[in-house]
């Protein structure tokens, strides 16, 4: 893994829960991968919003995510994603099977991501709180007490695993792992 990182990002619920929040790792080809994704989402233009079905985001798959809420982990979460916008934004979403709620995070730039992934040093764990990078705040912001009520539930670490998320069922992303695309593989 080149480079691996966490992300954390602030789960946005109804019900309230300022703990809520997502966690996945990405390293140098997740923020690549987000990149081409984003290339697949066409600009609205004039003529295209003249059209009946107008494709402006895509969602994939990411299984690896962490939803938690506090330190117990939500694990009746289905639908783990990242929503890809037109506007180069991403943001992650679920649902929690039990109450049906959606669980979404506000939205984050992919350059920006892309941007600290490049600038930060290696192995920094990422805090994403109402769509802003909170890590240089203050420790007695608002951002600051919700990063340090995090690290009082546990210690993040960086896993062993790749960070992949799905585009394609069953076919893997890395191309030193990847066969040929079979027939009848559909993008989700």
């Amino acid at each position: 893994m080149n480079n691996p990182r966490h992300v954390i990002m602030q789960v946005v619920k109804r019900s309230g829960g300022a703990t809520h929040h997502v966690s996945f790792t990405i390293d140098d080809h997740f923020v690549e991968r987000l990149a081409q994704l984003r290339s697949l989402v066409p600009p609205l233009t004039t003529l295209n919003k003249q059209r009946d079905l107008v494709i402006d985001k895509v969602r994939v798959r990411l299984p690896t995510a962490v939803w938690r809420a506090g330190s117990q982990v939500e694990d009746q979460v289905e639908g783990s994603c990242i929503v890809i916008a037109n506007e180069g934004l991403f943001s992650c979403g679920g649902k929690d099977r039990r109450t049906k709620e959606k669980l979404v995070t506000y939205a984050f730039s992919i350059a920006r991501l892309s941007e600290l992934h490049a600038e930060r040093r290696a192995g920094e764990t990422f805090y994403i709180r109402d769509g802003v990078f909170t890590n240089d705040e203050p420790a007695d912001s608002a951002a600051g007490r919700w990063v340090a009520s995090l690290l009082e539930f546990e210690e993040v670490r960086v896993p062993e695993a790749p960070s992949d998320f799905d585009t394609l069922q069953g076919v893997p992303l890395r191309s030193e792992q990847s066969s040929p695309v079979r027939p009848g593989v559909r993008f989700n």
